[in-house]
Protein backbone atom coordinates (compact mmCIF):
# COMPACT_ATOMS: atom_id res chain seq x y z
CA UNK A 1 0.00 0.00 0.00
CA UNK A 2 1.30 3.49 -0.82
CA UNK A 3 1.77 5.96 1.67
CA UNK A 4 -0.49 8.88 1.54
CA UNK A 5 0.88 12.30 0.95
CA UNK A 6 -0.63 14.67 2.88
CA UNK A 7 -0.05 18.62 4.01
CA UNK A 8 -1.22 19.92 6.93
CA UNK A 9 -2.85 23.54 5.64
CA UNK A 10 -5.31 26.31 6.73
CA UNK A 11 -7.95 27.88 5.15
CA UNK A 12 -8.20 31.39 5.05
CA UNK A 13 -11.85 32.68 4.16
CA UNK A 14 -11.86 35.43 2.09
CA UNK A 15 -15.51 36.92 0.88
CA UNK A 16 -16.03 34.03 -1.83
CA UNK A 17 -13.43 31.64 -1.31
CA UNK A 18 -10.75 29.99 0.64
CA UNK A 19 -6.70 30.79 0.77
CA UNK A 20 -4.87 27.37 1.13
CA UNK A 21 -1.67 27.61 2.54
CA UNK A 22 0.62 25.20 4.91
CA UNK A 23 0.75 26.01 8.29
CA UNK A 24 4.09 26.40 7.98
CA UNK A 25 3.95 29.58 6.08
CA UNK A 26 1.55 31.24 9.21
CA UNK A 27 2.87 32.90 11.88
CA UNK A 28 -0.15 33.49 13.63
CA UNK A 29 -4.10 33.96 13.18
CA UNK A 30 -5.00 37.47 15.16
CA UNK A 31 -8.24 39.27 15.41
CA UNK A 32 -8.70 42.27 12.89
CA UNK A 33 -7.42 45.95 14.33
CA UNK A 34 -7.01 48.57 12.41
CA UNK A 35 -3.43 49.70 11.23
CA UNK A 36 -2.18 52.09 12.79
CA UNK A 37 -0.40 53.81 9.32
CA UNK A 38 -3.57 54.06 6.92
CA UNK A 39 -2.57 53.02 3.75
CA UNK A 40 -4.02 53.29 -0.03
CA UNK A 41 -5.59 51.07 -2.73
CA UNK A 42 -5.39 47.34 -1.46
CA UNK A 43 -2.69 47.91 1.37
CA UNK A 44 -4.84 48.54 4.39
CA UNK A 45 -1.89 49.93 6.49
CA UNK A 46 1.69 49.34 8.43
CA UNK A 47 0.61 47.61 12.13
CA UNK A 48 2.90 46.60 14.30
CA UNK A 49 2.95 42.98 15.42
CA UNK A 50 5.46 41.82 18.40
CA UNK A 51 7.14 45.44 17.96
CA UNK A 52 8.01 44.59 13.92
CA UNK A 53 6.22 46.73 10.98
CA UNK A 54 3.50 44.68 9.41
CA UNK A 55 1.52 45.44 6.03
CA UNK A 56 -1.88 44.68 6.16
CA UNK A 57 -3.06 43.70 2.75
CA UNK A 58 -6.83 42.83 1.17
CA UNK A 59 -6.45 39.96 -1.15
CA UNK A 60 -9.60 40.57 -2.89
CA UNK A 61 -9.01 44.26 -3.51
CA UNK A 62 -5.60 43.56 -4.96
CA UNK A 63 -7.19 40.65 -7.36
CA UNK A 64 -10.04 43.68 -7.69
CA UNK A 65 -12.49 42.13 -6.74
CA UNK A 66 -15.71 42.11 -4.69
CA UNK A 67 -15.04 42.54 -0.87
CA UNK A 68 -16.50 44.09 2.60
CA UNK A 69 -14.87 46.25 4.92
CA UNK A 70 -13.15 44.14 7.65
CA UNK A 71 -16.16 43.71 10.50
CA UNK A 72 -16.27 42.00 13.82
CA UNK A 73 -15.49 38.57 12.93
CA UNK A 74 -12.40 39.35 10.65
CA UNK A 75 -8.83 38.19 11.28
CA UNK A 76 -5.73 39.06 10.22
CA UNK A 77 -3.23 36.27 9.08
CA UNK A 78 0.69 36.77 9.44
CA UNK A 79 2.45 35.09 6.94
CA UNK A 80 6.35 34.64 7.23
CA UNK A 81 8.03 35.91 4.03
CA UNK A 82 9.30 33.31 2.33
CA UNK A 83 12.38 35.47 1.10
CA UNK A 84 13.80 35.79 4.74
CA UNK A 85 13.89 39.90 3.81
CA UNK A 86 14.85 41.35 6.87
CA UNK A 87 13.06 44.75 5.92
CA UNK A 88 10.02 43.00 5.21
CA UNK A 89 9.78 39.38 7.23
CA UNK A 90 5.45 39.42 7.58
CA UNK A 91 2.98 40.16 5.60
CA UNK A 92 -0.40 40.79 6.87
CA UNK A 93 -3.48 39.38 4.98
CA UNK A 94 -7.27 40.66 6.02
CA UNK A 95 -9.62 37.31 6.51
CA UNK A 96 -13.53 37.57 6.57
CA UNK A 97 -13.38 35.23 8.98
CA UNK A 98 -11.93 32.68 11.40
CA UNK A 99 -9.59 30.31 9.51
CA UNK A 100 -9.92 26.43 9.26
CA UNK A 101 -7.37 23.40 9.51
CA UNK A 102 -7.56 21.21 6.35
CA UNK A 103 -5.94 18.23 5.62
CA UNK A 104 -4.83 18.78 2.26
CA UNK A 105 -4.48 14.90 0.41
CA UNK A 106 -3.68 14.45 -3.00
CA UNK A 107 -6.61 12.65 -3.78
CA UNK A 108 -9.32 14.55 -2.18
CA UNK A 109 -7.90 17.80 -4.04
CA UNK A 110 -8.21 17.31 -8.07
CA UNK A 111 -6.39 19.49 -9.87
CA UNK A 112 -8.50 22.26 -11.62
CA UNK A 113 -7.95 24.09 -14.99
CA UNK A 114 -7.31 27.48 -13.56
CA UNK A 115 -7.85 30.84 -15.78
CA UNK A 116 -7.44 33.69 -12.85
CA UNK A 117 -7.44 37.05 -14.25
CA UNK A 118 -5.33 37.76 -10.98
CA UNK A 119 -1.43 37.06 -11.38
CA UNK A 120 -1.93 36.82 -7.45
CA UNK A 121 -3.40 33.42 -7.40
CA UNK A 122 -1.66 29.82 -8.85
CA UNK A 123 -4.18 27.02 -8.89
CA UNK A 124 -7.17 25.69 -7.34
CA UNK A 125 -9.45 23.38 -6.10
CA UNK A 126 -12.56 23.05 -5.00
CA UNK A 127 -13.48 20.61 -2.31
CA UNK A 128 -16.65 19.98 -0.49
CA UNK A 129 -18.39 23.02 -2.30
CA UNK A 130 -15.73 25.32 -1.16
CA UNK A 131 -13.17 27.03 -3.65
CA UNK A 132 -9.87 26.62 -2.35
CA UNK A 133 -7.51 29.44 -3.89
CA UNK A 134 -3.43 29.08 -4.08
CA UNK A 135 -1.92 32.31 -3.40
CA UNK A 136 1.33 33.36 -5.32
CA UNK A 137 3.26 34.76 -2.11
CA UNK A 138 5.95 35.43 -4.38
CA UNK A 139 3.86 38.20 -6.54
CA UNK A 140 2.11 39.65 -3.09
CA UNK A 141 5.75 40.04 -1.33
CA UNK A 142 6.80 41.85 -4.46
CA UNK A 143 3.69 44.37 -5.01
CA UNK A 144 3.74 45.16 -1.38
CA UNK A 145 7.47 46.09 -1.20
CA UNK A 146 6.68 48.13 -4.25
CA UNK A 147 3.95 49.45 -2.73
CA UNK A 148 5.73 50.28 0.58
CA UNK A 149 8.40 51.81 -1.48
CA UNK A 150 6.38 54.13 -3.53
CA UNK A 151 4.49 55.35 -0.59
CA UNK A 152 8.06 56.32 0.77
Amino acid sequence: MAEQESIRCIQLPLLNRFLLLPNSVVAEIISYVRPERAGSDWLDGIMIWRGVSVPVISVEKMCQQSHTEPGVRSRIAVIYNLDKDDDLPYLGIILQDIPRAYLAEQDRMPAQTFDSDCRYLYGRADVMNSELVIPDLDAITQSTREKLNSLG
